[in-house]
């Protein structure tokens, strides 16, 4: 076995290791929760719902440059709710632009419109927040799929629930695995796939807003397929582990999300790695 192929396993056994230790919260009895809580972390558990739409767009062809915007609605329940559809929870906009001149490599400058709702029972006030963001995917191919590691560095900008400015850097670092699927003879779906990735955010804020750099930890599965040449869907369920800025309590999402891309130029196969399943 060459070393390409076993640094992939490794980092496919990685990948699995912190799936699973996102999973088994889903488990956890009651009496676990009850000593989280004791050594002075509460778990809350919410459900949500994700549903975007993306369109790509090619700009300028001949230096390797092309756009794409991105809608998203986000919902959620909250602690005593099990509807992931229950509030909306946010409303994004997000356009990017996007150099493609590398062959295993592509760049990205994104911006970002946030706009979140007050959701009284999870204790969500509502604010306006506007981000920045600078992002780079590497892709290394298989015989039948694909490995691709993100480095996403984004600075949000919002006024919180006191109305203080803030302005704070974040970090995320996704690792993600494409499996593509045997095609059968006329099929419904083309170029269809089972992907799943994990993704690890660090936040830098001052100490009056967040004691703790560790954010979010999440983990998402999903199906995509060609509809037709132009047309892709996503279908899956996403999890993830958020640390509150108080410092003191962990949220647990988890629920649906389905994503549609529709790319200007004909495309034989979409991953959506750079899928941004945002539910902070």
């Amino acid at each position: 076995m060459d070393r390409i192929g076993l640094n992939s396993k490794k980092a496919i056994v990685r990948s699995g290791i912190l799936g699973c230790l996102v999973i088994v919260l889903f488990f956890l009895p009651t009496d676990s929760l009850k000593a989280q809580s004791d050594s002075g972390y509460d778990i809350g558990f919410i459900p949500a719902s994700i549903s975007e739409i993306d369109v790509a767009f090619p700009l300028m062809e001949k230096w390797k440059i092309s756009g794409q915007v991105d809608v998203q609605l986000v919902t959620q329940g909250a602690y005593t709710n099990s509807n992931p559809y229950a509030y909306v929870q946010r409303f994004v906009v997000r356009p990017w632009l996007i150099y493609s001149g590398f062959k295993h490599m592509k760049f990205y400058v994104g911006y970002a419109r946030n706009k979140k709702y007050e959701v009284v029972e999870a204790g969500n006030p509502e604010i306006l927040e506007r981000r920045l963001i600078l992002m780079g995917t590497y892709m290394q191919k298989m015989q039948k799929g694909s490995l691709f590691e993100q480095v996403r560095f984004e600075t949000k900008f919002f006024d919180d629930k006191n109305g203080i400015k803030r302005t704070i850097p974040r970090l995320r670092a996704r690792f993600g695995v494409n499996h593509y699927l045997n095609q059968r003879d006329n099929p419904i779906f083309k170029s269809h796939n089972i992907s799943y990735y994990t993704e690890i955010m660090f936040k830098f804020a001052p100490k009056d807003y967040a004691k703790d750099h560790f954010d979010i930890l999440r983990q998402s599965v999903y199906y995509s397929a060609g509809l037709t040449k132009n047309l892709t869907v996503l279908t899956g369920i996403i999890a993830q582990m958020q640390l509150r800025s108080s410092g003191t309590q962990f949220d647990v999402y988890y629920g649906p999300t389905v994503a549609l891309k529709w790319n200007f130029q004909p495309k034989v196969r979409e991953t959506f790695d750079m899928v941004s399943n945002d539910v902070d």
